[in-house]
C-alpha cells in the first residue's frame, strides 16, 4: 500500500457523499452523479435495516482523496425464527495503483463475516475465486421457467393453476397490506427477513422498478407475494419473478398468484406476455408447475457466512444483494 494511503471504516459524513458519488461516477460513468447520490440515500437513509452502528463498508484515502471504496447495504436474514444481521456488498472500486488497499479492503470481510451474512450478487470472476478461498458459498446455476401469459397460457400445459380461497384476495399495491403473517417463511433454513417496511423500501429502488403482487386476507394481512421486474431474456421483453414468498405450509397460494398473472396479465403494466421464474433449486414444486420451457442458466450469487451458519440450509432468491438497488 502506498505509504500515505489508509483504509478506514466508511463513515458517512466524515467522507462527503458528493465526493464519494463523484468517485463512483468516475468508475461507472453511465450512472450520473445525482443517481449515485440517490442510491446512497436509498441504501443508508431510507433503508429500514440501517441502524446507528451499521457497517457501511470501507474507504481508501490517499491524504483527503478517495482512491477506493467497497460499500455495504445493511440487510437482515432469518434463522430459526430470529433475525441475523446481513450486508449486501456493493460498488467495489479501487484505483489501479492502490492494489494493496484493494486487497486489504476485500480481506477485511473475513472479520465482518464473523457476525454478518455478506451477499455478493455481482462479483467478477476473479472476485468469485477469492470468495471461494475465503470459504464463501456460491450459487452459480439456476433453472429458469418460462411461462406464457394471457391466451398464450394455453401452451403452458397442465396441471391447472391453484386458485385462492374466497377468504383471500389479490393485491398489487402495498398500501392495501396492513402487515405480514411473519417476517420469514420457514425456521429450518437461512433466508431473507422480510417486513412491510422492507418490501416498500425495495419497491422504491432508484435503479429498477419492482412490481408487487400478493395475497391478503380480509384484514390485509399478507401471507404470500411475488416481486417482479422487467427484463430482456434472449432479446425478448419479459417479466421476471425475482422473489417468491409464502408463509403457508404448501406453495399453493404462491402458485395461485402466478396463475392469476397467467389469467390476468394486465395486473402488470404494459403488454408483456412472457413471465420467467428463476429457481435456485429449493422449491421442487416449481419443476412441476405449468411452463412453456425450462432452461439452465448461470448466475453469480456468493455468500460469506458466520461459522455458526456455514453449513445450514439456505434459500436464495434473485432479489438478494445489490442487484436492482
Amino acid at each position: 500500500m502506498i505509504s500515505n494511503t489508509q483504509v478506514i471504516l466508511h463513515q458517512d459524513g466524515l467522507v462527503p457523499r458528493e465526493a464519494l458519488a463523484g468517485f463512483l461516477h468516475a468508475g461507472w460513468p453511465e450512472t450520473p452523479i445525482h443517481t449515485w447520490l440517490q442510491r446512497l440515500q436509498y441504501w443508508w437513509d431510507d433503508n429500514p435495516f440501517r441502524e446507528s452502528d451499521s457497517h457501511l463498508g470501507y474507504t481508501a484515502l490517499a491524504g483527503q482523496e478517495i482512491v477506493g471504496f467497497g460499500g455495504f447495504i445493511p440487510a437482515k436474514f432469518a434463522w430459526q425464527g430470529q433475525p441475523v444481521p446481513g450486508l449486501y456488498a456493493t460498488s467495489f472500486r479501487v484505483e489501479e495503483k492502490y492494489s494493496k488497499a484493494a486487497a486489504k479492503m476485500f480481506l477485511n470481510q473475513r472479520e465482518v463475516m464473523e457476525r454478518h451474512v455478506i451477499v455478493h450478487s455481482t462479483p467478477l470472476p476473479k472476485i468469485q475465486t477469492a470468495l471461494v478461498k475465503m470459504g464463501g458459498r456460491g450459487e452459480t446455476q439456476v433453472t429458469c421457467h418460462y411461462i406464457a401469459l394471457g391466451k398464450l397460457g394455453y401452451f403452458n400445459g397442465q396441471p391447472p393453476w391453484p386458485v385462492l380461497p374466497r377468504t383471500m384476495r389479490v393485491v398489487t399495491d402495498l398500501a392495501e397490506v396492513s402487515s405480514l403473517t411473519r417476517p420469514y417463511q420457514r425456521m429450518d433454513r437461512l433466508e431473507k427477513w422480510t417486513t412491510l417496511e422492507s418490501l416498500k423500501w425495495y419497491c422504491r429502488s432508484p435503479m429498477r422498478r419492482h412490481h408487487f403482487i400478493g395475497a391478503v386476507d380480509a384484514a390485509g394481512v399478507l401471507s404470500s407475494f411475488l416481486l417482479i421486474a422487467a427484463r430482456r431474456r434472449r432479446g425478448i421483453a419479459t417479466w421476471d419473478v425475482v422473489e417468491t414468498f409464502t408463509t403457508r405450509d404448501t406453495n399453493d397460494e404462491m402458485l395461485a398468484l402466478l396463475g392469476a398473472l397467467v389469467h390476468e396479465p394486465d395486473l402488470l403494466p404494459g403488454r408483456k406476455r412472457l413471465l420467467t421464474v428463476t429457481d435456485f433449486g429449493e422449491d421442487p414444486v416449481l419443476a412441476e408447475m405449468p411452463a412453456l420451457i425450462r432452461r439452465k442458466e448461470q448466475v453469480s450469487h456468493f455468500f460469506l457466512l458466520p461459522k455458526t451458519l456455514s453449513n445450514v440450509p439456505k434459500r436464495t432468491v434473485l432479489a438478494e444483494g445489490d442487484l436492482g438497488l
